[in-house]
């Protein structure tokens, strides 16, 4: 039995997706503490998530709290979801960089960049606090830009830290369909950074299914599925991968964009709160369920379960390198395969970095690591070296001309 789970961002309209999953998979908890800023928010979502809990029979008690030293004292879990700036500083991280010729994103590039320079700050004052009151929780972060994230925090923490991403999750279960195996008779080589990962090879008792799995990627129709970049390289990549290699084409959409993700996202939110302010309802409408929160289900839970249990499970998740891939920093984050069980995490040894991508995931390191030090030393030259040389930014003037821009945008003390 897991006396307290503490969800820091509990306001979001999504952790009912949580709470259902923690029904689902039977996880014996305590308390559930929902910890946001937003008092009528977080109450709304608090007191929703009781009548699920309610009517499911699970004896589990949901506290609402704005007091972030009660939420997370006694938490063995603390799950970080927090989005410093809500949705309309995420709108901003899609919506500024195409102007200037940029991708936008939120984890990734010109946008992911302004948005650790936001969030680093906050995730480093509630680290201090976590340190002081509870130290020995392990924290489960889910913020973006999620790679970022899990480097400061591992640098400058001596918390326990993992990050969690459904991507790897959601293209793993994708391959073992296409093999027609369960995903746990697979062994699954992954090896990359956030946003940024591969699948080398999948085994299936000590043979590799590659081969076959390559010639059977040819013969189906999935658009999540660049056959280009599989062919080139011989490897199976993430979605996001592409916007490295075909920023062209995908700058083009969003410049031509009329509706953006992060708008989508605040529409439903708003319209999701007031179905909530329904006292009778106790079941999670269809408009929160078409987020497809699929990380909760499919990883989040699971893996707290696997804390709990004496028999080993693999994830793929983000964690501090400590010589999992050789050519990397030991100090930066990775996202490897890692086994969890009771005992804590054993990182898998992955060898070296693909020959053809050392150099760009090299890059991606070095500007996520001069990005941290910004934020340490609130420093415009460390800011501008970070966004200059991310591969997703195409020079100087532009890393120059955005940095100016975010830097009243957020109102960032960069000197």
């Amino acid at each position: 039995m897991i006396d307290r789970i503490t969800i820091l961002g509990g306001s979001s309209v999504y952790v009912p997706e949580f709470i259902l999953s923690l029904i689902s998979h039977n996880l014996c908890v305590k308390e559930i503490v929902l910890t946001g800023r937003t008092e009528r928010k977080l109450a709304l979502v608090s007191s929703f998530c009781q009548r699920l809990v309610d009517r499911s029979g699970l004896p589990v008690k949901i506290v609402g709290t704005t007091d972030i030293t009660q939420a997370i004292s006694g938490a063995k879990y603390i799950i970080n979801q927090i989005r410093v700036g809500g949705m309309q500083a995420r709108l901003r991280d899609e919506k500024i960089p195409p102007k200037l010729g940029m991708l936008g994103d939120e984890s990734l590039g010109a946008g992911g960049f302004a948005n650790a320079m936001r969030t680093l700050p906050v995730l480093f004052d509630l680290n201090t606090v976590i340190e002081a009151f509870n130290p020995n929780a392990i924290l489960i972060n889910l913020t973006n830009p999620l790679g970022v994230v899990v480097e400061a925090l591992t640098k400058y923490s001596k918390l326990t830290v993992v990050g969690v991403c459904d991507l790897p999750a959601i293209l793993i279960k994708r391959l073992s369909a296409l093999l027609r195996r369960d995903p746990r008779d697979l062994t699954i080589d992954y090896l990359g950074l956030n946003h940024m990962g591969w699948v080398q090879d999948i085994r299936m008792d000590g043979r590799s299914c590659m081969s076959r799995l390559l010639e059977r990627i040819e013969t189906v129709e999935d658009d999540g599925v660049d056959r280009a970049l599989i062919q080139l390289f011989r490897m199976i990549p993430t979605r996001t991968v592409s916007l490295f290699f075909h920023q062209d084409q995908i700058l083009k959409r969003q410049q031509e964009c009329g509706r953006f993700r992060a708008e989508v996202l605040y529409e439903a939110e708003r319209q999701i709160l007031k179905l909530y302010e329904d006292k009778n309802l106790a079941e999670v409408p269809d408009l929160t369920r078409a987020r497809n929160a699929v990380w909760y289900e499919e990883t989040i839970v699971p893996l707290i379960k696997a804390f709990e249990d004496k028999t080993e499970r693999e994830f793929v998740l983000c964690v501090r390198n400590d010589g999992a891939i050789r050519d990397l920093p030991d100090n930066c984050s990775v996202e490897i395969p890692v086994k969890v069980c009771k005992g804590g995490m054993r990182p898998r040894k992955m060898g070296n970095c693909p020959r053809l991508l050392r150099g760009l995931f090299l890059s991606l390191k070095e500007s996520d690591h001069m990005t941290v030090e910004a934020v340490r030393h609130k420093s415009y030259d460390y800011a501008l070296q970070a966004l200059t040389i991310n591969p997703l930014v195409s020079s100087l003037d532009g890393a120059k001309r955005f940095l100016d821009r975010i830097i009243k945008d957020e109102q960032l003390d960069l000197h």
